[in-house]
């Protein structure tokens, strides 16, 4: 099967999809390795879409490159330093604890 016949498969499979929210999906397909790009509204859609590629004739695998809208943003770095923070401060050895106390 050739790679242009894989693409048209999966494109019938995404069209078929009801959970796949949007049309904003791009495909290609390299020795039965297909590749998902663009945007869909929701995390959702982004599984589904992966799940209906995958249900295509020919498809070994599939690599999502698709990015979903309600996850675009980026993490609140203030959140990731006072987890790594806290986690720093309950693993302290009580050795190194009396260490600092004492200096």
């Amino acid at each position: 099967m050739s790679d242009s016949e894989v693409e048209q498969w999966v494109l019938r499979e995404l069209h078929f999809a009801e959970q796949i929210q949007s049309r904003e999906v791009c495909v290609s397909a390299y020795q039965g390795i297909v590749t998902l790009g663009g945007t869909v509204p929701n995390r959702t859609s982004r599984v589904a879409a992966k799940r209906a590629a995958l249900r295509a004739r020919g498809v070994r695998s599939v690599v999502n490159n698709l990015c979903a809208r309600s996850s675009r943003r980026p993490p609140d770095s203030r959140h990731v330093m006072t987890k790594t923070a806290a986690v720093g401060a309950t693993t302290q050895s009580p050795q190194r604890a009396r260490s600092e106390q004492t200096a």
